[in-house]
């Protein structure tokens, strides 16, 4: 029994403070993350040193059910859409979690204590990157994106990326279960001297210097000399099931065509002569916006698109960024890897893509392609292998769904000043650090995210996406306008601060300064050095255990 405590106390610890649970605010940082992990280190200490066998299976057994709860807990909310992606989330994911702590145990058991501890920290990095590329790929419970509502206690995010908050929680959690026992006393006690102990062993060393480290960074920011532009987002709020989809694209556009003309006319001048005196250097919509379907190669003459240019005619010096359903025609033999058949003969095809659009007066279109694509509804794992049974079936979440196509470069849109270059970030491509990065790398100095969050129903799940968010802006040191069909749109500086911002069930347009930043981070400039380091030593460490083991036999 008390183990099976130990497993659900992880759960729920690591679950209560997990953002979005407490809204869409920030919060100084909550300690519980610091000992979270705690009851299961003990748990799988208990089972190493007991008596009993199959210790492999116990600790997997018990690991499955702490990190499962763990992943419903914080993912229920996806259940709203379809009840396939909670399941596949706590028996995948879940079990995932479960192994690296079963691969802990049996090198801590085989080698020794120490390098378990290694295997656990390389081992969930190893995790984490794997995450990220496979067919499964699933980064939202990185463990470094538990600080996301609390981005005053991770600036230095900016060297490490999030992967460092994902190796601060493993090793305080590690240090304080080694500072406990050691400072115990003989009948298991801990009392006013053990304290003391433990006071005066590394744990507050490790609990709190990152703290000092991020405290000196934020207050010694200064972004005065930063160059700033007016951008605006827009919410519509129309619900992705029953509403969106439904209504016209040529009403959707003229409706919010006239609305931002009419908001432009109220933006004053400013005093500031680093800041633009025109309107909205940059107008960012949500997430399939415009969900009718646009011909790429002829998309100049939809109606939808003359409506937006009303805009682009009165200020010629604003760019537009949309969010759209497109698609493009290939003749035989030019088809693609996902595109399908337009007639049974095979002799054109076709490609969908989720698409960011880019509309600047005087400048052809731009299109980037959506490329970090949802599971099960933008494309399905194994499609190849699983075509002759399920055909492109994929679940409808209220968006654009179906096997889409992707592109291999980020791309980064030059708007009608041309020294202002947006990142086109859609949806979840958001929650991918090492993703974001490279459109920072490619010059762009400021982010946009268009997202359409309002499948996940009015739960956590829109609000942590929204928290997600102020990382990015931190690892990469840009101003963020986020554009959300619903759930909450709003911007966040380059410290992770948000501010104008509509929650959910909320309407309209708004429009704030912005900074823009051209300097890179070191995250920036090298990449996530932490998690392919990880990814590296954790099958070296774990060849070198299973090869002394088989020599000492």
């Amino acid at each position: 029994m008390k183990k099976l405590i130990f497993a659900v106390a992880t759960a729920l610890l690591l679950s209560v403070f997990w953002p979005g649970v407490w809204g869409a605010e920030t919060h100084p940082i909550t300690f519980t993350w610091l000992f979270a992990l705690a009851p299961m280190l003990s748990l799988e200490r208990s089972i190493r040193h007991d008596a009993f066998g199959k210790k492999g299976w116990r600790t997997f057994g018990y690991a499955w059910l702490s990190m499962g709860l763990f992943n419903l807990c914080t993912t229920f909310w996806v259940w709203n859409a379809h009840w396939s992606g909670v399941v596949a989330t706590v028996l995948i994911n879940g079990s995932l979690m479960a192994a690296v702590w079963t691969l802990y145990g049996w090198v801590a058991r085989v080698h020794s204590p120490r390098l378990g501890y290694w295997a656990l920290v390389s081992g969930w990095l190893a995790l984490e990157v794997f995450h990220e590329n496979w067919a499964f790929s699933f980064p939202w419970l990185d463990l470094g994106h538990v600080f996301a509502s609390s981005p005053g206690a991770v600036q230095w995010y900016e060297f490490t990326g999030h992967r460092g908050g994902t190796v601060w929680l493993l090793v305080s959690n590690i240090v304080f279960v080694e500072t406990w026992y050691k400072t115990k006393d003989a009948e298991g006690r801990i009392g006013w001297s053990s304290w003391k102990a433990m006071l005066r062993a590394p744990l507050p060393y490790v609990w709190g210097l990152p703290l000092v480290l991020s405290i000196g960074i934020w207050t010694g920011h200064n972004t005065e000399n930063d160059r700033h532009v007016w951008a605006t987002y827009v919410q519509p709020n129309v619900d992705p099931y029953h509403q969106k989809f439904q209504t016209p694209d040529q009403w959707q556009a003229h409706n919010w065509a006239d609305s931002l003309l009419q908001d432009f006319t109220t933006i004053a001048p400013s005093e500031n002569p680093r800041v633009q005196r025109h309107p909205s250097a940059v107008v960012v919509f949500p997430e399939t916006f415009l969900h009718e379907g646009i011909q790429e190669r002829f998309g100049n003459v939809f109606k939808p698109i003359h409506a937006l240019d009303t805009v682009l005619r009165a200020f010629p010096q604003t760019s537009l960024l949309v969010g759209a359903s497109t698609y493009e025609l290939f003749e035989a033999g030019e088809e693609t890897s996902t595109s399908r058949k337009v007639d049974p003969q095979g002799r054109r095809f076709y490609d969908s893509y989720n698409s960011a659009i880019e509309l600047t007066a005087g400048q052809p279109m731009e299109f980037y392609h959506k490329s970090k694509l949802v599971v099960g509804v933008e494309y399905m794992p194994f499609a190849s292998t699983l075509k002759s049974l399920i055909g492109d079936a994929t679940i409808a979440l209220g968006g654009t769904t179906g096997t889409l196509g992707t592109q291999e470069e980020r791309a980064v849109f030059a708007l009608a000043d041309t020294t202002i270059k947006v990142a086109p970030i859609i949806c979840w491509e958001q929650d991918y650090g090492a993703y974001v990065r490279e459109y920072a790398k490619k010059g762009a100095n400021l982010f946009a995210i268009m997202t359409n969050d309002g499948w996940w129903g009015n739960t956590l799940g829109h609000v942590s996406h929204f928290h997600y968010a102020r990382l990015r802006a931190i690892e990469n040191r840009r101003s963020i306008v986020r554009a959300a069909n619903t759930g909450i749109s709003g911007f966040i500086d380059p410290w992770g601060r948000s501010y104008k911002v509509k929650t959910w069930n909320q309407v309209g347009l708004g429009t704030a300064i912005v900074s823009l930043n051209d300097c890179q981070t070191f995250y920036t400039q090298y990449g996530d050095l932490i998690g392919r380091g990880g990814a590296l030593l954790f099958p070296l460490l774990l060849l070198s255990v299973l090869v002394r083991q088989r020599v000492q036999r």
